[in-house]
């Protein structure tokens, strides 16, 4: 071990000239560099107050000199350029979304002649060294830098203008459409708005950068199908106009789970059902094996529907799949009680063939064919009845999936 150690220190040595410049070893351009950057840092900053915001406020004053003009309001530029849909509660109706945002303006007070300077154009400093625009997001119910602020830097460039990458953790209030869940499209915007400042001093305006991947930017659940924005103008507060510039998530959801795991498992069991409490011969009384696995499949159907119900919200729009199992649950309770009814009521020659068949024997004896006389045809009336209803109930569970799997694209 203490060999190989003297091997490295016997190596480290010396550094060759390429290895210096490599790893900045040559001082006498960094030393100017760093030299002229920190005066020009402290001539900038003499007169610079960072809690003074560059925003021009004299919109109001009408008597100006002849050769004056109000200047615009100052321009915020604002595009995204990274999102990831975290997670989209469909419950609480918030969608939780990681943004990374370019923010570019112009401070007047930050200008310098490069060549003054070094040929300086641009330097960096820490976010908390110059003032920034107070761009929130308007329709979170809670947001949070994803950097420490710290840790966070801007560029300053010599015209006086300022770049800065903003990333934040925002939980959005959005408002959900589950009228076709699962085969739902959601629109959930993430609104900004530079809080306190009218739109006559600030204006933002927002852009999607064309390298953002829209991939990426879902999650397992929803896919991302499209960006857009758009600018809103909310209602005049103390006499004052905020513009809110707006991010639009245009979001598909992901329904094959719902396919897969609910929607087909649904209809083969209501199928086998159907088919299992109509599908067999029996007589009057035997109903007992056809009750229990109406029943049984009946519960089954209670539980998957309790499930859809708890992930959704409580609105006035019944979603399909909750339409689609609800005509399911109706198919075998009316299914149940038909096994109860059918035999008693639709087939009242059942009691005459059960009263005759239990006659004292004497009188068997004198007409043998009297007592299953009419059981031939009692009983294929039953089974054409159990076939009509068979059929009847099939065709609407066939029905009803055909009705959710035409949205689904």
């Amino acid at each position: 071990f203490l060999s190989i150690l003297s091997i490295i220190s016997a190596d480290n040595d010396t550094f060759t000239q390429q290895e210096l410049e490599m790893i900045g070893g040559s001082d006498a351009p960094q030393a100017e560099f760093y030299f002229m950057n920190s005066k020009l840092f402290e001539d900038l900053m003499r007169n610079y107050k960072k809690d003074l915001s560059p925003y021009y406020t004299n919109h109001h004053v009408i008597d100006l000199p002849s050769n004056w003009s109000h200047p615009p309001p100052m321009a915020t530029q604002v595009v995204l350029t990274y999102a990831r849909i975290v997670k989209l509660d469909q419950v609480e109706q918030v969608m939780r979304v990681i943004a990374e945002f370019r923010m570019i303006w112009h401070d007047y007070r930050l200008k310098w002649n490069p060549s003054e300077y070094g040929g300086i154009n641009h330097f960096y400093v820490n976010r908390a060294s110059v003032w920034t625009p107070e761009i929130t997001v308007a329709n979170s119910e809670s947001a949070s830098d994803a950097v420490p602020e710290h840790k966070q830097n801007v560029l300053i460039n010599s015209t006086g203008h300022l770049l800065y990458y903003y990333s934040l953790l925002a939980n959005s209030v959005v408002r959900l459409e589950n009228k076709n869940f699962p085969f739902d499209v959601q629109e959930c915007p993430v609104c900004l708005v530079e809080t306190f400042f009218n739109k006559n001093e600030s204006k933002i305006y927002a852009g999607i950068s064309p390298d953002i991947s829209y991939a990426i930017s879902g999650n397992g659940e929803w896919d991302l199908l499209n960006l857009k924005t758009f600018r809103k103008t909310l209602p005049d507060y103390h006499m004052v106009e905020f513009d809110l510039m707006c991010f639009l998530f245009k979001l598909k959801r992901k329904s094959n789970f719902y396919v897969m795991v609910i929607i087909i498992p649904t209809f083969i069991i209501t199928a086998l059902t159907i088919t299992g409490i109509f599908g067999k011969r029996m007589s009057g009384d035997d109903y007992i094996g056809e009750l229990s696995l109406g029943l049984t499949s009946l519960m089954t159907m209670t539980v998957m529907l309790g499930i859809v119900a708890d992930s959704l919200p409580k609105t006035d729009h019944l979603p399909v799949l909750s339409i689609f199992l609800t005509i399911d649950v109706s198919l075998m309770a009316a299914s149940v009680l038909l096994v109860i009814i059918h035999p008693r009521v639709l087939n009242p020659q059942m009691k005459k063939i059960k009263s005759r068949v239990f006659k004292p024997v004497e009188i068997e004896e004198e007409n043998p064919k009297c007592c299953f006389g009419l059981l031939p045809k009692s009983m294929k009336s039953y089974m054409t009845a159990n076939l009509f209803f068979m059929l009847i109930f099939q065709s609407v569970n066939i029905g009803s999936l055909y009705y959710i799997l035409s949205f689904w694209k």
